[in-house]
């Protein structure tokens, strides 16, 4: 991969390197989706050193294939909501996290591909008109890979945009590779009392198989609540809030602006509710 995005390449990834991407990834689903897959479990837990106190299955031979545990469960009350208040947003997932106030922040610090703008992310020039902030959570593979949901509201809408399979990797996400606008993903529409329309993206990447969303449209919706989950590999959730909606943690920022990712976990807090 180093190699892929630190020579010629970095400038545009070429028809063929996308579709050996896609080719990866789809064979690396189909192994781990096999009952054979289950073999490497043991070694995937030893390899990341995961704890495995919190996961909801009794034993690991209730997972049948690899995919399944990599989207385990865990045990009700595993992670903490940050506040009772709805004011308050919370991690989607257990995930690194940067946090900007704008896209040109995000792209000053973190985000260099040349093309990353809401528009193309979202490929609805509308609807990135409304949005201003933007928080990225990275997940790796080592991470627990539900993700939940981060305000208080009701979903509106899905949708799905098909793209390619780039790594979500920092060392690709800081080159010229537009990892944001060009990879598979799918686009959520929340309505939250507290911080109005919120966009909720779902990222695929290199070696992930698949995003599943497991809420429906119109579902009213709490913070933590099940969202989706995404199958073999480092992934990213994104969330975009309207101008003034939101005022990101404070140790979020100043990490951010220093182009650090922050550890968080699902229910820890990113911010609080700005909207008069």
């Amino acid at each position: 991969l180093r190699v892929l995005y630190q020579t010629a390449l970095r400038k545009r990834l070429g028809t063929r390197t996308l579709k050996l991407f896609k080719h990866l990834t789809t064979k690396q689903g189909e192994k781990f989706n096999s009952e054979k897959s289950v073999a490497g479990i043991e070694t995937f837990i030893r390899f990341y050193n995961i704890d495995l106190k919190d996961i909801e299955a009794e034993s690991l031979e209730e997972f049948k294939t690899f995919n399944e545990f990599f989207y385990r469960k865990l045990k009700p009350g595993a992670r903490k909501l940050a506040s009772p208040d709805p004011v308050v947003a919370v991690s989607p997932a257990d995930s690194r996290c940067v946090v900007y106030h704008s896209v040109a922040d995000s792209k000053e610090f973190w985000i260099k591909g040349e093309n990353f703008n809401f528009a193309a992310m979202l490929d609805d020039d509308r609807l990135a008109e409304k949005m201003h902030s933007i928080a990225i959570f990275r997940l790796a593979p080592q991470d627990y890979h539900r993700f939940h949901i981060p305000v208080d509201g009701t979903v509106i809408s899905h949708r799905k945009i098909d793209g390619a399979y780039y790594t979500v990797n920092p060392m690709a996400v800081r080159e010229n590779v537009d990892v944001f606008t060009d990879n598979v993903r799918t686009i959520s529409i929340l309505e939250s009392p507290q911080f109005g329309t919120v966009v909720y993206v779902c990222i695929g990447a290199m070696m992930v198989g698949s995003i599943v969303l497991t809420v429906k449209e119109g579902a009213n919706v709490r913070r933590m609540d099940d969202c989706g989950y995404f199958a073999f590999g480092g992934s990213t959730v994104v969330l975009l809030f309207e101008k003034g909606a939101i005022e990101y943690d404070h140790d979020l920022v100043e990490n951010s602006r220093k182009s650090i990712e922050t550890l968080v976990q699902v229910g820890s807090s990113i911010g609080t509710s700005a909207k008069k």
